[in-house]
């Protein structure tokens, strides 16, 4: 049960936003993480933008493989996954894969994106997630949550001032690949959309691994869905952003 003094801050209704701009630290994490949901929204006329991270070049585990080719796979990858879950716009900040992301670089350039697209709420891995080990995920998600905290803030990256991008203030943040889910989207009617995105990244999930990774992710949704008695979800964390600062029961909400 969680604590009284949550009601103080609702948890926004992720399925009310409008205009939503997905993060994904690689090419197919939006997939794997919230595929679903976003093809949902996006049939229900909602937009979505998706902004990649990283180019993706470090998605190999051959070394006869050159990055810059798996790089321009990723994308083209990304692009057909794209295509099927209604996701009308890709944004690409191209930073290196591979764990050495630059911290503040990529939350001026999500502060920026916010600003620029105005979203009303932004998906992002969620980077508190246990035993998380690669940091694309947990700068990625850490980047995007105080990029989100602050960007209505007009003294933080005042540079974009400048460029006439004027401050703007979102409603929520959902966490995909989060253990702590407060939400659950009934992803009964797109699920079949969610695994054939899935299915666009060959040269990360084909053959066996591909197969494992669907049943996985189904046989957890299916265990969570018999909360909401329904046939299968996908679960996020989502709040809005006066629950990322100071406020201690947010685990709790």
């Amino acid at each position: 049960m969680k604590p009284r003094i949550c009601n103080f801050l609702p948890v926004p209704e992720l399925l009310s936003a409008e205009n939503i701009l997905c993060i994904q630290p690689h090419p197919d994490d939006m997939e794997i993480g919230a595929g679903a949901t976003i093809a949902r929204l996006s049939r229900s006329g909602k937009q979505v933008t998706a902004l990649t991270i990283t180019d993706g070049s470090a998605g190999t585990y051959q070394p006869s493989d050159k990055p810059g080719e798996i790089a321009r796979t990723r994308k083209a990858e990304t692009e057909n996954s794209a295509k099927l879950l209604g996701v009308k716009k890709l944004i690409w900040l191209d930073y290196a894969d591979g764990g050495n992301l630059p911290y503040e670089k990529i939350r001026a350039d999500i502060t920026g994106t916010i600003r620029s697209l105005k979203p009303d709420a932004v998906m992002v891995c969620d980077p508190w997630l246990p035993y998380e080990a690669h940091s694309d995920h947990n700068r990625t998600g850490l980047a995007a949550a105080e990029a989100c905290l602050l960007s209505g803030m007009p003294q933080f990256c005042p540079d974009d001032l400048q460029k006439g991008v004027m401050p703007h203030s979102i409603e929520m943040i959902a966490f995909y690949y989060t253990a702590y889910p407060n939400t659950l989207i009934d992803a009964s009617d797109t699920w079949e959309i969610k695994l054939a995105a899935i299915d666009c990244h060959n040269s990360q999930f084909s053959g066996e691994k591909g197969e494992k990774l669907k049943e996985y992710l189904t046989a957890r949704s299916e265990e969570q869905a018999e909360k909401e008695n329904c046939r299968l979800v996908e679960a996020f964390k989502v709040l809005t952003v006066t629950h990322l600062h100071i406020f201690e029961e947010t685990w709790q909400c």
